[in-house]
């Protein structure tokens, strides 16, 4: 094995590098030390050949200085990153199923906290005294520290504020219509809330059916709440199991399959040799054949 080859006849890794099978990771520092020091672009005059030789041998050093990196390599012969397959499995899960789950449960919790809270008499007439106030501050255009009581930040708390007036208002008026606001809330962040804008028709059917909605979950919601943190918690064990299934997965494969890999590689190693060395038996004949036709022509002469 010769580092000084052209990177078109390296097999793997370990040959970039020009280390055995077998090497350890001491040696997979030491030859990367060496190399990185021989073929750095600004020791061999740069251009795009020096570089992609540069980066390949520092490729070929973060796949086998890691141990569990390295065995994935060993058992599939290919590098797939950093990120073992069992997190990245993990890490789909979190975020296309776990993720979305727990944050709906907790805006779940959240829109039901707030109507507990504006169910109290004394909160509620708070809250409608800090809407007359907003008004009169956004009617009579009061600046607070040079901020304009019409300004887009100001705007978009007086907005807030109005919506939970409302929602305190029909929550005195009935508790299924505040029902009604929180699932039409709930269902506004399943389906994007700009559907609802684009056509009455959309807005009444959502209307109705939130209403329906709320009518039907009165007096479930902790229940509702619960079965939301029991999917989380069920999905976060699948998850959970499903990693360790890859893990174990790898392992079997690397049992079954790493050998013949490591085989593989050492018999592409060996028709290397000995094409390297047909090649240079044949470069000698025809070396030889030139002398000889020189010479024949020195004789006719």
């Amino acid at each position: 094995q010769t580092p000084s080859r052209h990177p078109g006849a390296m097999i793997d890794a370990y040959d970039v590098l020009g280390i055995q099978l077998d090497c350890k990771e001491e040696d997979v520092k030491k030859a990367y030390h060496k190399m990185s020091l021989q073929y750095h672009p600004d020791k061999v005059g740069g251009g795009p050949d020096a570089t992609k030789k540069f980066n390949e041998i520092k490729s070929a050093r973060e796949t086998l200085q890691d141990a569990e990196r390295r065995k994935i390599y060993d058992t599939f012969g290919t590098d797939l990153g950093e990120e073992r397959p069992e997190l990245e499995v993990w890490t789909i899960g979190i975020n296309t199923l776990l993720s979305p789950l727990g944050g709906f449960a907790m805006k779940t919790v959240m829109a039901r906290l707030v109507l507990w809270l504006v169910g109290w008499v004394w909160i509620g007439r708070l809250f409608i005294l800090l809407g007359f106030v907003g008004a009169g501050l956004y009617y009579w255009d009061v600046k607070i520290k040079d901020t304009s009581a019409r300004s887009e930040e100001a705007m978009s708390l007086f907005v807030n504020l109005l919506v939970i007036d409302v929602v305190i208002v029909l929550n005195w008026l009935s508790s299924l219509l505040s029902d009604t606001v929180c699932v039409f809330y709930l269902v506004s962040e399943i389906v994007s809330a700009q559907y609802f804008f684009e056509s009455w028709k959309i807005s009444a059917v959502a209307l109705v059916l939130s209403i329906f909605l709320a009518w039907l979950t009165q007096g479930w919601w902790f229940w509702i709440i619960g079965l939301e943190v029991a999917l989380a918690v069920v999905l976060l064990i699948a998850l959970t199991i499903s990693s360790g299934i890859v893990r174990l997965w790898i392992d079997s494969v690397f049992t079954q399959h790493g050998e013949k890999l490591k085989e593989w590689r050492m018999s592409m190693r060996e028709r290397r040799k000995e094409m390297e060395e047909e090649l240079a038996s044949l470069k000698k004949k025809n070396q030889q054949l030139q002398e000889e036709n020189e010479q024949l022509k020195k004789r006719k002469g």
